[in-house]
């Protein structure tokens, strides 16, 4: 999908405020609110813009900590990795899971109470099963997340192709 400088903007300014209002969208990128709405359902009809999402804090409501489990899948399973994933994705603690290279075949950040809950669900829901041969924890201590994407979007611009 080709985007230009006011897309990516207004891909910009939503990444920093997904609530923005479309009018307020069009006041910063010197536009009529109509044309606006018209290149946000393009970019949405287009796949660009996935969704929304409100970022809840749950670790003020008790979930805490926060684990990253690196599985080693059991080598006849390896090609059942996506629906595994999939199915560990319905798993309440679960927030994500990825397929990785390396060592490991997947990792999968979860949210627990405590090391106690950590515990139980690493041995209930994940060291039972069948297909996980492995499971290396590592208690995440602090996170950060980049969510202003203007310098990310910006590596899309088509005039800055040059090579360092």
């Amino acid at each position: 999908m080709d985007i230009d400088r006011t897309d990516r903007r207004i891909l910009a300014l939503l990444s920093k405020d997904a609530r923005i209002t479309n009018k307020e969208l069009a006041h910063e990128v010197s536009l009529a609110a109509s044309s606006v709405h018209e290149r946000l359902k393009r970019l949405q009809e287009g796949g660009l813009i996935a969704g929304t999402y409100t970022d809840i804090r749950l670790e003020r409501l008790g979930l805490s900590l926060k684990a990253l489990l690196f599985i080693q899948m059991s080598e006849h399973k390896k090609t059942d990795l996506d629906h595994i994933l999939r199915e560990i994705l319905k798993i309440p603690e679960v927030r994500g899971g990825w397929m990785i290279s390396g060592r490991f075949d997947a990792v999968v950040e979860v949210l627990t109470k405590n090391t106690s809950h950590l515990h139980r669900l690493v041995v209930e829901k994940f060291s039972s099963r069948e297909e996980i041969s492995r499971i290396e924890t590592s208690i995440v201590f602090e996170s950060v997340a980049q969510h202003d994407l203007v310098d990310t979007l910006n590596l899309t611009d088509e005039s800055q192709n040059t090579v360092d």
